[in-house]
């Protein structure tokens, strides 16, 4: 039997410099040649030369397995050349195009439709950008970033609920310089504003990520996650307004980007947090983070995820959500992103009459990766059958009036 080599993993990213179709033609074609290889070395019985070339020697047959292999990969690669539904019907009108559907996402950032993707659930932005046209999209939000690689958590990260999803993923990235490098470009060209959510354990990693990221193509805006424990108490900053205004005034001291606060429910004074954010000079809110929460596996008498408890996301705490965003929208003048369990235009409305400017969709991508653009379609179909003017006439509709009427003062 021959001998067989163990394969360094070769990455081969997109051309962005290229178009879109021709960059991951590109992409497959590598990924096709690695393939070959690979059935080749699964083959037990491949010679050497046959190891070399990826492809077995004329007058042998590959083995069952091989066989089985090649078939299956062949297949795939026929769905994958086939280009996405929505680059088919490129150049048509889309559902939102005629309707003012344009709001002010934080302070000094105007984006042209209120529908975001949540952070964690979209990866950086590319890898659905092969399932769906991105730039319909006001932004999306990175995966959380920081300043140096993490490996994240133990397996099991990710449990399913009744009614969404625990996840315990550990902030599992490259390091804040890594993700730059290597998605700067692609962010570039997409043509949907990145917002880059900012994680880390002390004031000072939050700083370095965003001086470390500072410039990167695309990014418009940074998302501070404070659902991070702070290395010297333990607390997580969020919990504390005074641990979360330390780290969104050092931010804001680090860049002329707007600064979106992400706050966590599991807060003891969620309201007390947001007010002092913005104070310290948060830009805009996100409302919400995940519910703390925990699955047992009775077959193993042991916690479901590999770190024990973990986030809860997913239509569960979208009356969390909501409640929140609706408290937090009367203590606070600066914009509110809603975020939790939204699923459809109806619950994307929730939030908005609640008070928040915009929404993010997370856990629905998972099931679906075009819901964000169905949530659009569907907030664009509602201004349309209200008759309204733009989508901001329903912003916080639902406010108590005298909330109502003080944000009109302000304005």
């Amino acid at each position: 039997m021959g001998g067989r080599r163990l394969r360094k993993p070769v990455e081969r990213p997109i051309d962005v410099s290229a178009a879109q179709e021709e960059a991951l033609e590109d992409q497959a074609g590598g990924e096709e040649e690695e393939d070959a290889q690979e059935l080749a070395e699964l083959d037990e019985e491949a010679t050497d030369a046959e190891l070399a070339t990826g492809e077995p020697e004329p007058d042998r047959a590959p083995s069952e397995l091989a066989a089985k292999l090649r078939a299956v990969t062949s297949g795939a690669r026929d769905v994958e050349q086939a280009p996405p539904p929505w680059r088919r019907a490129a150049g048509a009108p889309v559902p939102e195009t005629g309707v003012d559907l344009a709001v002010d996402a934080a302070r000094g950032l105007r984006l042209r439709n209120p529908v975001l993707t949540a952070s964690g659930t979209f990866g950086q932005g590319v890898e659905y950008a092969e399932l769906i046209d991105v730039a319909r999209l006001g932004a999306f939000v990175n995966k959380g970033t920081t300043i140096r690689a993490r490996l994240g958590n133990p397996q099991y990260r990710i449990a399913e609920t009744a009614s969404g999803i625990l996840n315990s993923i550990g902030l599992e990235n490259p390091g804040a310089a890594e993700v730059a490098r290597k998605y700067g470009k692609a962010w570039g060209a997409l043509g949907v504003p990145v917002i880059v959510n900012v994680a880390g354990h002390a004031v000072e990693d939050y700083v370095a990520v965003v001086r470390a990221m500072t410039g990167t193509p695309g990014v418009v805006a940074w998302e501070l996650n404070v659902s991070c424990p702070n290395v010297e108490g333990g607390m997580l900053f969020g919990c504390d307004p005074f641990l979360a205004a330390e780290v969104t005034r050092a931010v804001k001291a680090e860049t002329d980007l707007p600064v979106i606060v992400k706050l966590t429910p599991n807060a003891p004074d969620v309201v007390a947090v947001a007010r002092a954010v913005e104070e310290a000079g948060a830009d805009a809110l996100t409302a919400i983070n995940t519910v703390l929460g925990m699955r047992i596996d009775v077959a193993r008498r042991r916690p479901a995820l590999g770190a024990g408890s973990g986030g809860l996301s997913g239509p569960a705490i979208r009356p969390i959500a909501v409640h929140l965003t609706y408290q937090v929208a009367q203590a606070v003048s600066i914009p509110i992103i809603g975020a939790g369990g939204i699923t459809s235009a109806q619950d994307a409305l929730e939030f908005l009459m609640a008070g928040a400017s915009a929404v993010q969709v997370g856990t629905a991508t998972f099931a679906d990766p075009e819901a964000p653009l169905k949530v659009l379609a569907g907030l664009a179909a509602y201004v349309r059958a209200e008759r309204l003017g733009s989508i901001r006439e329903i912003i916080g509709c639902a406010l108590p009036p005298r909330a109502m009427e003080s944000d009109a003062a302000i304005d």
